[in-house]
């Protein structure tokens, strides 16, 4: 099916039910399938996987599996990075739950390597030594995308609105 019948298909209610937050006129509506990422950070308990890692280091752009694994005892919602059949880390706990949520409802996530530490010393613990960005395709209206610094930084790098302000002890 192409775009257009899709799109025919699904209609303006259906398309402003996706969009229900946003106050669109549906007959001037018009909708793209796009690759949107929706996540991007450091690959957690990289140390513990240290012999996969270092025999195959990750390179920017590489192409990453993302492996649910509901049955982990310590985080029901932990999804292990994988690279070639090696499984390098995870996504970091309680950032992994809206990933998690996606994948067991069958959404098909891509995920690849965005950045690399430029020194890795295998003696030391290793961590932050490699990021993952996943992507997802997303129906999305042409005039309303929203662009933040997510495009261009890892979560813990980019700014963060909500923590801003005064801290109180």
């Amino acid at each position: 099916m192409d775009r257009a019948t899709f799109i025919k298909i699904m209609g303006a209610e259906a398309g402003s039910f996706l969009f229900s937050g946003l106050e669109m006129k549906a007959e001037s509506l018009r909708y793209d399938l796009r690759k949107i990422k929706i996540y991007d950070n450091y690959v957690r308990g990289v140390n513990f996987r240290k012999n996969d890692f270092l025999s195959h280091t990750p390179k920017i752009n590489d192409v990453l599996q993302l492996e649910r694994e509901a049955d982990n005892k310590y985080d029901r919602f932990a999804i292990k990075v994988m690279k070639d059949g090696r499984f390098l880390g995870y996504i970091a706990a309680y950032e992994n739950i809206t990933l998690a949520m996606l994948m067991d409802q069958g959404v098909h996530l891509e995920a690849s390597v965005s950045k690399v530490a430029d020194e890795i010393d295998d003696k030391k613990y290793l961590d932050k030594v490699f990021s993952v960005q996943v992507f997802a395709k997303l129906l999305v209206p042409f005039d309303h995308l929203k662009v933040n610094d997510l495009g261009k930084e890892r979560a813990d790098d980019a700014e963060d609105m909500y923590r801003k302000g005064k801290v109180i002890k």
